[in-house]
């Protein structure tokens, strides 16, 4: 009685599932329900996908910087390297074709959404991760010199100007748009802060280690990228404080939304590691001394300038040290409730422990701390295990036709269930 039962309602839900198709492929003026790989995977790419950029690049940084180092990490670094290149420049084709084939829906489907909306500030971050690796790794090469140095200095220009357009596009997309009186803000929310937070650290590396910057060329980059840390760290307090208050109130976020708790790390990693290098290219690679203007610019008080950027980092990181901490008790404890899933959201997992971990590294500089160095290579083996498990799953999920091309389209279904409420 049980078995027959069970075929009864098997065969409800098959006769429903087929007149719903049914239905909907005499629809004509609904979308197709099934269509190309081609147009699945241009019509569905989302920004989420630049933070495999993000990652690769953050991990290529890393590798390069690790106060460790043994033959093959430098090759391990240029891998990174190379795969950030490839896939930012294959994902920005994919997104751009998603604009120029489907306009205006493209775009209504981007700001509609709130974490879609948030995620856009990925691409500039991204394009700042090969911002960082291309003068570091190239310019430090004996075949790249002083030509990659000056390609690096014009991208970071290019990419501050484009995260600044982004975060202001994104704010006011949410404030003339969007109403988070009844509604729960995603924690994506932070990314545009995250972005330039990015620009201020990657301004200090692009002047500190690439190959023969002069200080009029440097120094220009460091202001600029100390008023880049201040919105950073301003906008992270007030967003954090927004979205911390949402975890007192409503608990965690959604099981498959748990990995996004580590964003709250960004601002202040990011933030930390900015001051620590910006300091250090004022005084210890000698920009404001051989600028040597004002009262500001000047040798004597890049002294003072690096001492104060310590401090301020060492208590941003220890904030970022303990959101690390609460979205590793989140996730610890959505796995013994046995919702602990993966999804592609893993992803926010590696950049914002990325940010933290190169903090940790430019204390062991700053103060010739071995804990730090030691704290340091065990964060960056613990992030590359992560990577290559988020890999893993995208593969899987990719070829099981469940990501990034899935030819059943979620649009035509809507479409007609909401036709079919109508009736």
């Amino acid at each position: 009685m049980p078995e027959t039962l069970s075929n009864h309602v098997n065969n409800t839900n098959s006769n429903s599932e087929n007149k719903y198709k049914t239905d909907l492929e005499n629809d004509e003026s609904a979308p197709p329900l099934r269509r190309s790989a081609f147009r699945a995977l241009v019509q569905d790419f989302g920004p989420i996908w630049f933070t495999w950029c993000m990652n690769a690049g953050a991990l290529g940084l890393l590798t390069h910087q690790s106060p460790y180092q043994f033959h093959g990490l430098e090759i391990i670094s240029t891998v990174f390297y190379v795969f950030d290149l490839t896939l930012f420049i294959v994902f920005s084709v994919i997104f751009i074709l998603r604009f120029t084939i489907f306009r205006s829906s493209a775009y209504r489907e981007i700001v509609s959404q709130q974490t879609e909306l948030t995620l856009c500030a990925c691409w500039p971050i991204a394009f700042l991760t090969l911002t960082s690796l291309t003068p570091v790794i190239c310019s430090n090469a004996y075949w790249g010199r002083h030509a990659f140095t000056i390609l690096g200095y014009v991208m970071w220009w290019s990419s501050a100007t484009w995260s600044l357009l982004v975060l202001f596009w994104v704010f006011i997309t949410l404030i003339r748009q969007h109403d988070a009186n009844d509604r729960r803000l995603p924690t994506t929310i932070i990314l545009p802060a995250v972005s330039v937070a990015t620009v201020a650290v990657t301004g200090g590396s692009v002047v500190s280690l690439s190959y023969d910057v002069s200080p009029r060329l440097a120094v220009p980059v460091i202001v600029v990228s100390f008023m880049m840390v201040g919105i950073g760290i301003l906008l992270g307090l007030m967003l954090s404080t927004y979205l911390f208050h949402a975890f007192l109130a409503q608990g965690w976020p959604a099981p498959a939304m748990t990995a996004s708790t580590f964003i709250l790390v960004g601002p202040m990693g990011q933030s930390a590691a900015a001051l620590l290098q910006l300091g250090m290219a004022a005084r210890e690679y000698g920009k404001f001394g051989g600028y040597n203007k004002g009262s500001f610019l000047t040798a004597e008080a890049a002294v003072v300038l690096e001492t104060a950027c310590v401090l301020i980092a060492l208590i941003l990181a220890g904030l970022g040290v303990i959101w690390s901490i609460l979205a590793i008790y989140a996730m610890i404890e959505r796995a013994l409730q046995r919702k602990l899933f993966w999804t592609p959201g893993w992803n926010a997992i590696i950049f914002p422990m990325a940010t933290l971990t190169t903090s940790m590294n430019l204390f062991a500089v700053e103060m010739d701390s071995p804990a730090f160095r030691v704290i340091t290579v065990v964060l960056i083996i613990v992030l590359l295990f992560v990577f290559l498990l988020n890999l893993a799953f995208t593969i899987w999920k990719v070829v099981k036709g469940e990501l990034l091309i899935v030819k059943e389209d979620w649009r035509g279904k809507k479409q007609l269930e909401e036709r079919q409420k109508e009736k």
